[in-house]
């Protein structure tokens, strides 16, 4: 945990609306308090965070913030289960930040505040793509004031194409154009190991769900209440990733660690993976790139952003809505965005000349979002990813065939809505 006051020379109210895109001084800036901040991330978010209190403080120099980050290293689920635990307990933090898996678990249990009129009061806020915000509703109500996002795109090692003599990938590709690049970019040697695979199948529900997407399908329904397990469509996909492991050879069989060490040595050619990657990309020079997932039916992918949300019966609403806003700032998340991690929620800070320098394409982040889908977060998710990610770990390994597992699969996803619907007295 992380405690961090400052007092410096106060900033007039008129600079500080300018700077925030206030539209009325929400506290006295002599006003003493504290606010407990709960974020998640790593270093990069950490310095971000910090660095945005301080501009905060020097308009509450009274205010003492105190910071407590998790690293979301066992999941979303887990991060559930703590907020919720800090609730339960009578000491909920002021402000949390958080990601879309958990919204409709937090907002069907009533935790945050409405902020429909605070962003209303904000016009700073336009600067979001409204995408972002559709994603911010839980039954017509915003909770959330989103931050940086990832969508999933394929990142891919810009030399082992050109040493496979290989064009690099373009918008509209399809699965099967997808599929003969992969076995050109596997490589074995003269015994017949494997020394370079082409793609990584994906071992994350997050990465896989683009797969789903762009073959029209999804492993829920569209308002995330039941499985869509047993849509042929999802076989489809499972198939075509189970052959490009145990028919092509192109990939390994998905295991407990991702493969993001062996793509940055070069020893696969190709991955599913957000634009937090880039940060580690840069540090170690690859020369990489991305591209929109290939195509069956359609263009889709997936995307999953933070956001910040507030205690719904904080004692210091006004206080923690400005801190918000220093969190959400062009500043913060022009420098959240630089440091990698996450493309910036803001256009304005996602089009910076230092943001769009790597990859080549980084335009593409923001060119994805009109047919990138949110990640499929019902108020079970933590239960969700485990029963899909099971059996599709089963799958890919061939414990389980296609049909089992999808049946398996179903039934399991079913039980689980239909007890959330008692819990929540549907």
């Amino acid at each position: 945990m992380t405690n961090i006051t400052r007092r410096s020379v106060l900033l007039s109210s008129a600079a500080l609306a300018t700077g925030l895109g206030l539209s009325r001084a929400f506290a006295q800036s002599d006003v003493s308090a504290t606010l407990r901040l709960q974020a998640f991330g790593g270093d990069a978010e950490l310095a971000g965070i910090k660095n945005a209190i301080e501009r905060f403080n020097k308009k509450y120099p009274n205010v003492e913030v105190v910071v407590s980050i998790d690293p979301i290293s066992t999941g979303w689920g887990d991060y559930v289960t703590k907020v919720i635990g800090q609730f339960t307990s009578g000491s909920p933090a002021d402000v949390y930040g958080t990601a879309i898996e958990t919204f409709q678990s937090f907002s069907a249990r009533g935790l945050f505040m409405p902020l429909d009129d605070f962003i209303k009061a904000n016009p700073g806020f336009s600067d979001f793509a409204p995408s972002l915000f559709e994603h911010c509703a839980y039954k017509g109500v915003i909770n959330y004031i989103p931050i940086g996002w990832n969508n999933i795109m394929v990142n891919y090692n810009r030399d082992l194409f050109d040493k496979a003599g290989l064009a690099y990938p373009k918008r509209g590709w399809t699965w099967d154009e997808f599929r003969e690049i992969s076995k050109k970019l596997t490589v074995k040697d003269s015994a017949g190991n494997t020394t370079q695979f082409g793609y990584e199948v994906p071992n994350q529900n997050f990465f896989v769900q683009s797969w789903f997407f762009s073959n029209g399908t999804s492993i829920l329904n569209k308002d995330w209440t039941a499985s869509n397990m047993l849509d042929p469509k999802v076989a489809e996909t499972l198939q075509f990733l189970h052959d490009l492991i145990h028919v092509d050879g192109v990939s390994p069989i998905p295991g407990a660690e991702t493969m993001d060490n062996q793509f940055v040595a070069g020893q696969v050619a190709m991955i599913s993976r957000g634009q937090w990657i880039v940060q580690n990309a840069k540090a170690n020079k690859l020369n990489m790139d991305i591209a929109v997932p290939p195509k069956k039916t359609e263009e889709g992918t997936i995307i999953g952003f933070g956001a910040y949300a507030i205690a719904a019966k904080t004692e210091q609403p006004d206080l923690a809505k400005a801190l918000v806003l220093e969190l959400t700032s062009e500043e913060t998340q022009r420098e959240q965005g630089e440091r990698g991690g996450g493309v910036p929620g803001r256009k304005s800070a996602a089009s910076t000349e230092a943001f769009l320098a790597f990859p080549p394409s980084a335009f593409l982040y923001y060119e994805t979002l009109p047919f990138a889908h949110a990640v499929p977060s019902p108020a079970n998710f933590q239960e969700v990813e485990k029963i899909f990610i099971r059996h599709y770990t089963a799958m890919m390994s061939g414990q389980e065939t296609i049909a089992a597992g999808c049946q398996a699969a179903d039934a399991e996803l079913n039980q689980s809505f239909a007890r959330l619907k008692a819990q929540m007295g549907g």
